[in-house]
């Protein structure tokens, strides 16, 4: 079970507002059955309420008041039971959802074209759920074939998933754990839920539509202002024990637990840094300069290459001479050939390589020749440093003083490089009179901030004395910034010039806080885990026990289906 799929709808209406809008100017499991006699009897009288068997009434009750949709039971699980209203708001719950994630991707990667919304989540959004068929997965039922079989189905193991989590954030056994919504984060879940709420209002108003009918049409058949806010409130409350059971488990694992836990799964935290170069026996493309070679050709190249190592210097520069030539360029950089403390599974599909760099038997300046099949190439490997952990501080807290070098005119248009060149040289130049002036004054912190106001070209960190909290590897920093920020030899009090893309940054370290970075990953790594376990055993208990009428469950689903396939 997805951790994404546990969220609630009322922040997706919002983001789906303004594209709904503009579509509108544009057009202008399989269930026990009839078990009992209760059951033969409520779905004899329920069938003349919603009009299958003809009727003005039927249909007023159905169409119009949605009488049927709240009071007719689709699925129960244990002593809990779901009603047509609370089926029909999952549902749409799931469509909005995965909509609003494929839309995102869509829009996130659409300079580079687009298909990305379903290259990442599956989902095309520009057709009818019933027209595409659901990712193979064994996650759901044999019965979902198309993305509308998929909603269908699981709508109703959401909703009860959803009340399960509820109950265990409002249970007393969450209270003595330390599970409390505090009254300021409630009245920020209801100003949420009135401003989606004021959205609704909106469009409604737009449409011509009474609030009620509006809610019913939008997010399910049966709803109401009243049970919509109800609804998701409850999935508000629920998503913050969620949140607060995964923070809380991560904080309390002792450092043993963290050290036996790594023991037992070093290749999942151990990182290398190595120098990769390939000699390919591939048949270059049509019109392409580079040089054919055969498979012994190219093996020959390689260890001739591997001869010629005597360090890392030697690897970068040979790089560069052994480039075909639709590569030189690329290999002009010094860090094209460079894998820098990466794990084994983001490294190569190739066991061999990943077998070879992470033994324990690897020592700095180790090379080999190694093929690989797949990508027709044989690869010159180079151990920069062996399989360790990394040891540096998860997250820092530092201030800087950022004298910027011009790189662009005011345009945009990329400076000559000696004009470049100038302007770092004048920016280092200032850097270092500002730290001779702080050495002057004490060299203390104060004595750091004193100099920040007047003098740094990072104006959005002046409120805060240019402080930058939570540093860790893997962040919005650039990273000539993180790394120093990060450096495990890294003491309070530490000051030094850091050169980046932006010019010189006089830096000054305040301190190191949490784990070191090893030990982060797998206490994040042990929290994740503790949720995923937590939802997915009750995900599997739900699909064990749920019990749905197919009959009411499949009619009421190809209503909501028709209503989706409209919009299309």
């Amino acid at each position: 079970m997805a951790n994404n799929e546990i969220k609630t709808n009322a922040e997706i209406y919002r983001e789906q507002r303004k594209e709904r809008l503009e579509k509108a100017k544009k057009k202008k499991h399989s269930a026990k059955k009839d078990r009992a006699i209760r059951i033969i009897v409520k779905t004899a009288l329920i069938l003349v309420c919603i009009g299958l068997i003809g009727g003005f009434t039927g249909n007023l009750l159905l169409n119009v008041f949605n009488v049927p949709q709240k009071v007719i039971t689709v699925a129960s699980y244990n002593d809990t039971k779901l009603s047509v209203a609370e089926y029909n708001y999952y549902y749409m719950s799931l469509y909005n959802q995965i909509y609003q994630m494929s839309y995102q991707y869509e829009s996130a990667y659409s300079s580079y074209g687009s298909g990305y919304g379903v290259y990442f989540t599956g989902f095309d959004m520009s057709k009818d759920p019933a027209e595409q068929d659901y990712p193979a997965s064994e996650d759901v039922p044999e019965t979902v074939k198309t993305w509308a079989d998929y909603f269908r189905e699981m709508a109703s193991t959401r909703a009860f998933l959803m009340d399960e989590m509820y109950k265990k954030a409002t249970s007393e056994e969450a209270k003595k754990a330390g599970f409390e919504i505090s009254e300021e984060r409630m009245a920020e879940i209801k100003t949420e839920i009135d401003e989606s709420i004021k959205s609704l209002e909106e469009s409604a108003k737009e449409a011509s539509f009474a609030l009620d009918n509006y809610i019913a049409r939008v997010c399910g058949e049966g709803l109401t202002e009243k049970s919509y806010r109800a609804l998701v409130e409850k999935d508000a409350i629920a998503q913050e024990y969620l949140t607060w059971y995964q923070e809380h488990t991560t904080d309390s694992y002792t450092k043993e637990e963290i050290a036996k836990y790594f023991n037992e799964n070093k290749a999942d935290f151990l990182t290398v840094s190595a120098r990769l170069f390939e000699v390919s026996y591939a048949e270059p493309e049509e019109g392409s300069k580079d040089t054919a070679y055969t498979k012994a050709e190219a093996q020959n190249r390689a260890n001739e290459f591997k001869s010629k190592i005597t360090n890392e210097a030697s690897f970068i520069t040979l790089a560069k001479e052994y480039a075909p030539a639709s590569l030189k360029e690329t290999f002009e950089n010094d860090a094209a050939t460079l894998l820098k403390d990466v794990k084994a599974d983001s490294i190569s599909s190739n066991e061999a390589i990943t077998d070879w760099l992470f033994s324990e038997s690897r020592s700095i300046g180790d090379t080999t020749v190694i093929e690989d099949e797949a990508s027709q190439s044989f690869c010159v490997l180079y151990v920069v440093s062996p399989a360790s952990r990394d040891e540096s501080v998860s997250s820092t807290s530092v201030r800087h003083i950022l004298i910027q070098a011009e790189t662009t005119d005011e345009e945009g248009i990329s400076l000559g490089k000696d004009v470049i060149e100038k302007n770092y040289a004048d920016a280092k130049a200032e850097a270092e009179k500002l730290m001779q002036t702080w050495k002057d004054n004490g060299a203390t912190e104060e004595a750091f901030i004193a100099l920040i106001a007047d003098n740094t070209d990072d104006t959005a960190s002046i409120e805060t004395d240019g402080l930058y909290d939570d540093v860790k590897a893997g962040g919005n920093y650039v990273a000539e910034f993180t790394n120093w920020a990060i450096d495990p030899a890294r003491k309070p009090g530490d000051a030094d010039l850091v050169k980046t893309e932006f010019g010189y940054h006089f830096m000054y370290f305040v301190e190191a806080s949490g784990d070191a970075t090893w030990e982060s990953e797998v206490r994040s790594t042990m929290g994740t885990a503790a949720y995923d376990t937590l939802v997915n055993d009750h995900y599997e208990d739900v699909e064990e026990k749920l019990e749905s009428n197919d009959t009411f469950l499949k009619y009421f689903a190809d209503r909501l289906q028709k209503t989706i396939s409209a919009r299309y």
